[in-house]
C-alpha cells in the first residue's frame, strides 16, 4: 500500500513551517541545554562580595538581562584579565566592561550601560597637568585592560599591572608607582575603602571618556544575542539600568 503524502499544494506550507521551527531551535536549545555563562569583573562597584554574597552594578545587571531574555544563567566574579580570557576561550558567554583587550573581536556589543571618565591620579608632589607628564613614569593599571599595553605604548609610560585599584594606590603611596589609572569614580571609591586622605593626592588627569558595555560572545547563537539586545533595550526603557547605576555608582 502506498504511503500517504500531503497534497502538492500543502508542501510549500509545510516546508515554510519546518523552516520556521528550525530557525527557533538555537535559542531553545541554548536555553534548555545550558545556562548563559556570565563573568562579572570583580572591581569596586562593578562586582564585589557584599555580606558574603556577590553583588554590584555589573553583577546585578547581568542577572537581570538573563531573566528578561528568559535564560537561565550562572554569574561569577573574576578579575578583568581572566574575564576577557574566558570570553576568548569560550568558557564565558557575556561580560559587562569597557572595550578592553580583544573583547570587540570576540563578542558583539549589544549596548552601552554606563558612561565613565578614565583618569590618571598621582601624588600631590608629582602633578599631572598633561598626558605628556606620564611619559617615562611607572603607572598602576588594571591587568588585562587596554592601558596595560596599547595605551601604555601610546602614552609612553611603564605599566605596572594590578588586580584592582586598591593595590595600585598601595603601590602609589609606597613610592613604587607614580600614578594609578582607572575610572574617576572607581578610583575615588578605592581611596575611600583604603582610608587614603585626598590631601596626599594631586588633581586627577582626564585621559578619555568611554562606556561600560554589554558584550555577548560570537559563539552564542545570533537569535540569543538578539533576545539579549532586546532585553537590554527594555531594561533601559523601564528604568532598571538607571536604578542600578544609582545604587552602584561606578
Amino acid at each position: 500500500m502506498p504511503h500517504d503524502s500531503p497534497p502538492p499544494r500543502l508542501r510549500p506550507v509545510l516546508l515554510l513551517l519546518l523552516l520556521s521551527l528550525w530557525s527557533c531551535l538555537p535559542a531553545q536549545a541554548f536555553a534548555q541545554d545550558r545556562e548563559l555563562r556570565i563573568v562579572t569583573v570583580e572591581l569596586g562597584a562593578c562586582g564585589r562580595m557584599e555580606e558574603g554574597r556577590p553583588g554590584g552594578f555589573c553583577f546585578e545587571l547581568g542577572n537581570a538581562l538573563a531573566r528578561e531574555a528568559g535564560l537561565a544563567s550562572e554569574n561569577r566574579l573574576v578579575p578583568l584579565a581572566r574575564g576577557v580570557e574566558e570570553m576568548d576561550t569560550g568558557m564565558a558567554d557575556m561580560i559587562i566592561t569597557p572595550p578592553e583587550g580583544r573583547i570587540a573581536e570576540l563578542a558583539e556589543d549589544i549596548g552601552p550601560v554606563k558612561a565613565m571618565t578614565l583618569v590618571a591620579w598621582g601624588r600631590v608632589e608629582t602633578p599631572l597637568r598633561d598626558v605628556r607628564d606620564l611619559a617615562g613614569k611607572t603607572v598602576a593599571v588594571l591587568r588585562g585592560s587596554r592601558y596595560e599595553r596599547a595605551r601604555a605604548k601610546a602614552l609612553k609610560y611603564i605599566p605596572f599591572p594590578c588586580k584592582n585599584h586598591e593595590l595600585g594606590f598601595k603601590m602609589l603611596m609606597a613610592g613604587r608607582v607614580d600614578a594609578v589609572i582607572g575610572s574617576r569614580q572607581g578610583l575615588a571609591a578605592a581611596t575611600d575603602r583604603l582610608g587614603l586622605r585626598r590631601r596626599f593626592l594631586g588633581r586627577p588627569l582626564v585621559l578619555e571618556r568611554d562606556f561600560m558595555r554589554v558584550y555577548v560572545s560570537l559563539r552564542v547563537p545570533p537569535s540569543v544575542r538578539a533576545r539579549l539586545r532586546k532585553a537590554l533595550n527594555r531594561l533601559v526603557e523601564d528604568g532598571t539600568v538607571a536604578r542600578l547605576r544609582g545604587r552602584y555608582p561606578l
